[in-house]
Formats: C-alpha cells, structure tokens, sequence
C-alpha cells in the first residue's frame, strides 16, 4: 500500500506539471470564441481641432497633443504593461504610457486559426509569426494594430491591469503626440496601412471597456493545479515523517 507521504508527493509533482503546462498553454484561443459584431467594423478616425492640454503622471508633467478622435473595437492579441523603474520607459522618464495592446478585428478576428500564429509585444512594437503559409496568406496586415496607451485616469490604468489574451475591447480617445514641456514628443499613426517603424498608434484614452473575455480549459487547469500544489505543500509538512530504526 502506498504511503500518505509518497502520494502527497505525487500530488506535488503532479501539480507542479500541470501548474507550468497550463500557464504555458493559457493564451491559446477557443474554437467557440464568439466575435463581437462591432469587431467586424473599421476604427472610427475624425480629424479634430483641439488645443493641446497638460497631465501628469508619477509627479511628471507632460503636454498631450490630440490630433484625431479615435475609437476601435478589437481582440486582444497580446500586450506589455508597464512597470515604473524598468526599462527603457523608465529611462525615457515615461510614466503615461501604462501599456502597449495589441489587436486584431474584422477578418483577422473572425476567419483564422489564431492558435497558428505567435503573436508578442516588446516596448514599442507586436510582433506576429506563423509557419502555417495558408494562413498567413489569409491574414489582413491592415487588420492589426498595435495601440500605445496613455492615460491619467486611475480607473483605465486598473482596468489595463486586467486584461488578458483574448478579451475584447473597445477603446476610444485621440490619437495624439505627447512629450514633456520642451522636449520631444512621441509622434502616432494616423493610418492602419503604414508598417515598421511610426505605424503604432498612441491612443490618448477617454474610455476603455471589455466588451466581452476568453475562458479557456487551460486557464481553469492553472488555478486546479495552483490550488492542488498549495495543498500538496500543506499536506507535506502536516503528515508525519517515520523514520525507521535499525
């Protein structure tokens, strides 16, 4: 018969397995994912005349310079927040940028195998692969963008802390420029057709919701396997250890 200890163990080891396969595994899509039908239309993009304005984030105050109206629905492929103290945002003194988010929508959302693709952020740019030539003849590079924003508003910046792969949103706000008082001003795309280096959009944001979130199998197996590790743990240390005498 098998002892308490060595199936305490098991139960570790298993969960441990699991813990790590799951996280690994966690952001790939659903074969049901239901699009939105808001997803199926193009950004919304009006000039304005609006004069530039101040706001301050982390004690820094910067000068926004809003250059279009700007309102998109997408699926959110994968994202970067940003931490204060680490990398090149710290350097560059920039605090209001909280995140860069990464969508897709239209044909891309609804009509591809997604789990065929990687898509990752770095500090300024989404990045996408595929070896699957079909589908990547099928993907609508015009379709992507990858969104930086920039927010004071406490309630936005804890709702970014939220997202996941797979959520969709709707963002709205303005393209804009920002900068420090007197320095250089981070410049935006003002068209989805443009790529390499510019093409990303800085999104001064008004409003941001998550119209709707992915729940996958993978994500429920993280948190079971999170739960049977913590309790393989407490069981280890409550089940008494025999030692066997000579």
């Amino acid at each position: 018969m098998l002892s308490r200890r060595r199936l305490v163990s098991w139960l570790f080891c298993g969960s441990l397995v699991l813990l790590v396969y799951s996280w690994w595994h966690r952001d790939e899509f659903t074969d049901d994912l239901r699009i939105d039908p808001a997803l199926a239309e193009e950004p919304l993009q009006e000039a304005v005349e609006r004069e530039p304005f101040t706001t301050e984030a982390n004690e820094v105050e910067y000068v926004v310079r809003p250059l279009h109206r700007y309102e998109l629905h997408g699926l959110v492929v994968s994202f970067k927040r940003f931490t204060p103290g680490i990398g090149l945002h710290e350097r560059w003194n920039d605090y209001i940028n909280v995140a860069d988010v990464c969508v897709i929508w239209g044909d891309n959302a609804r009509d591809l195998d997604l789990n065929e693709f990687s898509f990752s952020n770095g500090e300024f740019t989404c990045r996408i692969a595929t070896r699957n030539e079909q589908q990547w003849r099928r993907f609508n590079r015009n379709q992507l963008s990858n969104n930086h924003l920039i927010t004071d508003d406490e309630r936005i910046r804890d709702l970014i802390d939220e997202l996941e792969v797979g959520d969709q949103i709707r963002i709205s706000g303005w393209l804009s420029e920002y900068g420090e008082p007197g320095g250089p001003f981070r410049q935006t795309s003002t068209t989805r057709t443009d790529t390499g280096d510019g093409a990303c959009e800085t999104v001064y944001l008004a409003d941001m919701q998550i119209i709707d979130s992915m729940d996958n199998l993978w994500r429920r197996l993280f948190w079971l396997a999170l739960v049977g590790l913590v309790a393989s743990i407490v069981l280890w240390f409550r089940t008494p250890y025999h030692q066997l005498r000579r």
